[in-house]
């Protein structure tokens, strides 16, 4: 995508965000001052990248004309501030419940969520299992790796996918490290962390409990 298509098909899904029935390749045309063959165009872009999809017919006194409207996939393309939200209120958090009972909250979080994928580790041994969070922790955007520390295996991470807010809430750290030890059913000694300016995060991996 070019930038001036960019430019362009961010315009349309900005009309579109403040248009809840939708709009039509004319309406788009007239309030961007190009022409229906470049709307045309660039919803057929934004369409196969399942930004916007076709809505109602509209009639406009003449021949009814199709409308284009935002799919929740457009909806989430536009800039959101979860981040800023979640700073405020894990600060919160930690201002009203203190360090302490916001480190075994998260680490509650992260058993919880580890329970709930139990399923995926059920019954394999415990190289099968660190694969499996290896693979997992892949989808989240960890890029996660195996390596060995000292002769144990040891999981390192790249990307910490809240970074961060792990710098201003660093009691966050205690929910991967929850997630990790309950998955592996290990215990794991975290030496090296992102959110402390470490090249990336390192969970040495234990014995299995």
């Amino acid at each position: 995508m070019t930038q001036a298509n960019g430019t362009r098909q961010d315009q349309i899904l900005n009309l579109l965000l403040a248009a809840a029935n939708g709009l039509s390749i004319d309406e788009l045309a007239a309030a961007m001052q190009i022409s229906r063959n470049a709307v045309k165009q660039h919803l057929v872009g934004l369409e196969k990248a399942q930004l916007v999809a076709e809505a109602a017919l509209n009639s406009t006194g003449g021949r009814p004309a199709r409308s284009y409207k935002l799919t929740e996939q457009g909806h989430n393309r536009l800039p959101k501030q979860y981040g800023w939200f979640c700073q405020l209120l894990l600060a919160e958090l930690k201002t009203e419940l203190g360090e302490t009972a916001l480190r075994q909250m998260l680490a509650r979080m992260g058993v919880n969520l580890a329970q709930s994928l139990a399923p995926q580790f059920s019954g394999k041994t415990p190289q099968a299992k660190r694969q499996a969070l290896v693979e997992l922790m892949q989808t989240l955007g960890y890029r996660a790796e195996l390596e060995t520390d000292d002769g144990q295996p040891s999981l390192k991470a790249v990307n910490c996918v809240y970074h961060d807010l792990a710098q201003q809430i660093p009691e966050l750290c205690e929910f991967d490290r929850a997630l990790i030890s309950t998955l592996l059913g290990s215990a794991i000694e975290q030496t090296a962390c992102m959110a402390q300016q470490d090249c990336a995060c390192r969970f040495k991996i234990c014995a299995e409990r």
